[in-house]
């Protein structure tokens, strides 16, 4: 058998094969011979068919199993002598098999790059300054007041104003014709929230409760469903009930009502303190993008399609689940998957850039991530989670997968603690960055 090796890309490489004819037509034989043993012919005793017919009329299957064989027995062995380590399914193309003639095929597979990172120490960095801010933290704790509102009921002679919560039924039309999750009984909606289509909401204001009527809209023309965007609907509407909010006094007594809190001072020193954590763990959290970005740029390497295809399924899975946390879709933020793995696949790129060069700075550098490091990470994670540290070891030791993201994570953690050890880092105003 011949091997040949073609470097098509630094990530691609393309191995043909050359099989000899003597191996074809045994393979090929070997083929009919089984399917004369097993297949059942009108007209013949299993496996009595005469050999002609069953080359005749069984030629598309023997290809397949001989097809097989041949990949199988040759493909993997090749990987091996030729310390190939491919991080995708091969595409494989091949002839057709004939008796009597040699058999040649090709496998397409993606490889890691091999990474010569350079300049990575001393890179110059801008890290934005820490600021506190008074005015979020008031708007924090007028947030948690809201959050102990009251909804009082309205009289019947009050119209809906923008703020009010109502009740009402309704249903959607579009050409007179009910569309699927166009109609809700006793659905509760914030006047001014933003929730509905544009334009439903300002035509709510001024009705009372008791009140029924139609509502006109046009559905955005990037709606999630497309059969929807773009079309000017109707919707039957019923209000039962109009309630306003009543927020309780901003003091002490309502300080107590947070937890541990003896006065508004204490609630806001708090939330001070748990701004500047947030605050503080963000800018290092860009500080770090940052770096990486910069390391990108002075080693701009090709990266495998496969694993950017492997990184957007991630992103796309973590998008869902926090997307599900809020209640909400690709599809009610007008997005489908496709969209989604267009719109971010760059950014998929660029994080399997970075992950790869800090792979490669930990082999230059010898950095790696001990068992000491998982049990520290087991018990930082233990305590911010408040779960007990038996838990915690017992979920990542006893699943392997876990286990390894988060060695890699430390190692990552590790190696961009050494390229900031060395950056030249000067802090500037946040509008400066």
């Amino acid at each position: 058998m011949q091997i040949k090796v073609e470097t098509l890309s630094p990530v691609k490489k393309k191995i043909n094969f050359e099989i000899p004819a003597d191996r074809v037509t045994q393979e090929i034989d070997k083929a009919f011979e089984k399917i004369r043993k097993r297949a059942a012919i009108k007209g013949f005793r299993k496996g009595k068919a005469p050999l002609g017919f069953i080359e005749k009329h069984y030629n598309d299957v023997m290809a397949e199993d001989v097809f097989k064989t041949l990949v199988q027995d040759t493909y993997f062995r090749a990987l091996t002598d030729e310390k190939i380590f491919p991080v995708s399914h091969p595409i494989i193309k091949g002839d057709d098999l004939k008796r009597g003639e040699n058999f040649k095929y090709s496998a397409t597979v993606e490889i890691f790059p091999e990474i010569d990172v350079k300049e990575y120490t001393g890179i110059e960095l801008k890290k934005e300054r820490y600021v506190p801010d008074t005015e979020v933290v008031e708007r924090r704790l007028l947030e948690m007041r809201d959050g102990l509102a009251q909804l009082k009921p309205v009289g019947d002679d009050r119209a809906a104003a923008t703020g009010d919560f109502v009740t009402f039924d309704f249903k959607g039309f579009v050409d007179g014709v009910p569309f699927e999750g166009g109609e809700a009984k006793d659905f509760v909606l914030e006047l001014g929230s933003g929730r509905f289509i544009p334009g439903f909401e300002e035509q709510i204001c001024g009705m009372k409760q008791g009140d029924e009527g139609e509502i006109t809209v046009t559905f955005p023309g990037d709606y999630g469903k497309e059969e929807l965007a773009g079309k000017e609907a109707t919707f039957a509407v019923a209000v039962k009930e109009i309630k306003v909010k009543e927020l309780p006094p901003l003091d002490d007594d309502l300080a107590k009502e947070f937890g541990e809190f003896e006065s508004l001072d204490q609630v806001r020193a708090k939330l001070s303190e748990l701004y500047e954590k947030q605050e503080k763990e963000r800018i290092e959290s860009d500080l770090r993008e940052r770096l990486v970005k910069a390391l990108i740029e002075r080693n701009n390497i090709e990266v495998p399609e496969a694993l950017v295809d492997k990184q957007l399924q991630i992103m796309l899975d973590a998008t869902r689940k926090r997307l599900a946390y809020q209640r909400l879709t690709l599809e009610m933020m007008g997005m489908d998957e496709e969209k989604y793995k267009i719109q971010f696949r760059g950014t998929a790129a660029t994080q399997v850039q970075g992950s790869l060069l800090l792979e490669a700075v930990a082999v230059k550098e010898g950095i790696k991530a001990e068992e000491k490091d998982l049990d520290e990470k087991i018990s930082q994670i233990a305590g911010d989670s408040r779960e007990s540290l038996d838990a915690v070891r017992k979920h990542y030791l006893s699943n392997e997968n876990a286990k390894e993201n988060m060695l890699a994570q430390i190692q990552e953690d590790k190696v961009i603690d050494l390229l900031l050890g060395s950056a030249r880092v000067t802090e500037v105003a946040k509008d400066e960055i």
